[in-house]
């Protein structure tokens, strides 16, 4: 994305995601404009996941122009919590897509993410593969193979005739 290009408003795009299902808010719980349980405050990094079908249903979900509002479910425990939009950098949906926004993103989530692209990039699987993959042929069956001639043969059949490998069974 050019650098003038503007991101979208993380409103428009958690109230798109919602509408397609769950959404995943990715967050700096250490914000001043965040109020979760007090045991993820001090991590830099804490996902919530709302949406307007979850399994333990949120009845007060707001996502307004201030933030995310809503009774979230934390150990089974309810919990009322508020997240301003500055806290959040990224936004997913169900399927993974979504949206990132680096200015807001924490130093150390950022620094992470720049290790792991500064690391090597995973080999290739498909990298050692012959270009054309051998072709499959009709091996003996287990008398012929107790024969000393043991190579592979062809066989044919007349059409709605079955191989002699085969049997119907009724």
């Amino acid at each position: 994305m050019a650098e003038n290009e503007q991101l979208p408003d993380k409103l428009d795009v958690a109230r798109y995601l919602l509408s397609q299902g769950s959404v995943f808010v990715h967050l700096d719980p250490r914000d001043v404009g965040v109020v979760v349980p007090q045991w993820y405050r001090t991590e830099p990094q804490l996902v919530l996941q709302i949406g307007l079908d979850m399994p333990v249903p949120i009845p007060d979900l707001r996502v307004d122009e201030e933030g995310v509002y809503g009774t979230l479910s934390f150990n089974r425990s309810p919990f009322t919590c508020r997240v301003d939009w500055d806290a959040v950098f990224a936004l997913a949906g169900d399927d993974g897509r979504g949206m990132v926004w680096p200015d807001s993103m924490p130093e150390e989530i950022s620094q992470e993410i720049e290790r792991e692209a500064g690391r090597a990039a995973p080999p290739d699987p498909t990298k050692d593969l012959p270009e054309e993959r051998p072709s499959l042929r009709v091996l003996p069956n287990v008398e012929d193979a107790e024969r000393e001639d043991t190579t592979p043969r062809e066989v044919s059949t007349k059409r709605g005739e079955l191989p002699p490998y085969l049997k119907v069974i009724k």
